[in-house]
């Protein structure tokens, strides 16, 4: 019966152990898709001290930083492919994330707005 006892105790033990809640810990995919869907979202680039404030719980390595920079690179690529006229007509906010390479994204951007309030 001792040992019965024992038994059901540690399995009991182990059950709770297992039910824990652990934390993952993120991975240079992880950061390169939180870069990359950050940008496809037409947010602005996080310096490495920001990105470290706003995942506290995180740990962020100059690795995973640049897993974010080039994911955040590849996302602004497909951000900026669209139609700025339509993303103002669905009154959608931007950032400026395409001001450097396309001039003219803000100005079309503007006459979606403006289009929609008329």
């Amino acid at each position: 019966m001792k040992t019965l006892t024992i038994g059901v105790l540690i399995a009991t033990l182990v059950g709770c152990a297992s039910s824990t809640p652990h934390q993952e810990t993120k991975n240079v995919d992880d950061w390169f898709s939180i870069g990359e869907n950050r940008a496809k979202n037409g947010f602005l680039i996080q310096s490495e001290n920001q990105l470290i404030e706003s995942y506290a719980n995180d740990e962020v390595t100059t690795q995973f930083y640049n897993a974010y920079l080039q994911g955040h690179e590849s996302g602004v690529k497909a951000y900026c492919a669209q139609n700025p006229y339509i993303l103002g007509l669905s009154e959608e906010p931007y950032f400026g994330l395409c001001d450097q390479d396309n001039s003219n994204f803000a100005d079309e951007y503007q006459k979606g707005i403006n289009h929609k309030k008329n």
